[in-house]
Parts: C-alpha cells; sequence; structure tokens
C-alpha cells in the first residue's frame, strides 16, 4: 500500500496498492455515546471483472470482531470514485478502528479516500 494524488473531489491523497490481507489502522476515533450505525467508504477500483473484496471494520485489533463489512467490485477505473454505504453494529466510545481488506485473489482490489462513521 501507498499514498497517491487523487482525482477525486476536494483534491488530497487515497491509500493505493490495497489488496488481500492488507489492514489500514486509525487511532482515537471517537464514535460518541450516542451509537453509530453506519459505515460509508468512498472507493474506486480497477480490479478486472469477477474479483471483488471485502471491506471490513474491527475495533481495537486487527483480528477482532467485525463490526461493520461490505463488498467492493470495480466501480470502473482505479481513479473513478464511489461512496457506498454499509451497516455497522452499534458502536459507542473511543477506540482504535482497524480497515481490514479480504479479497482471496493475489492482486489488488481496491484504492480507499476515505472512511467515515454515522447514523
Amino acid at each position: 500500500m501507498s499514498t497517491e494524488v487523487t482525482t477525486d473531489e476536494g483534491g488530497g491523497q487515497n491509500v493505493t496498492g490495497i489488496g488481500d490481507g492488507d489492514v489500514l489502522r486509525f487511532d482515537d476515533v471517537d464514535f460518541g455515546a450516542t451509537p453509530l450505525t453506519q459505515m460509508i467508504v468512498r472507493v474506486a477500483s480497477g480490479a478486472q471483472g469477477g474479483e471483488s473484496g471485502i471491506i471490513s471494520v474491527r475495533l481495537d485489533s486487527p483480528t477482532g470482531p467485525v463490526v461493520g463489512d461490505l463488498a467492493v467490485a470495480s466501480t470502473g477505473g482505479w481513479q473513478s470514485w464511489r461512496t457506498v454505504p454499509g451497516n455497522l453494529r452499534a458502536t459507542t466510545g473511543v477506540h482504535t478502528v482497524y480497515v481490514t481488506f479480504a479479497s482471496g485473489q493475489p492482486r489488488d482490489f481496491v484504492n480507499l479516500n476515505w472512511v467515515t462513521f454515522g447514523r
């Protein structure tokens, strides 16, 4: 994995080269006192036809229980961005968030611009 300049709205950088077994870590994510039940990711994928993967959110450990996940397939290009919502098990408090990626394939399958949580 690495970062690159994104063509997505707002500019900045995205994480690229994400494949099976990769993990991103975000420290001190505050979900607040009212449970959040939705995850939203901004992704792009130029994966070949039939190649896809799962993005999962885990709390406090890269092997901890999954509190949310969603499937990602090709969006038509490595800079062709889509916002994808998914369900999140009701979560409160401050946690280290691990975003894990699984595809069962040896090639990269997704770029990630951002992850957010809401109701």
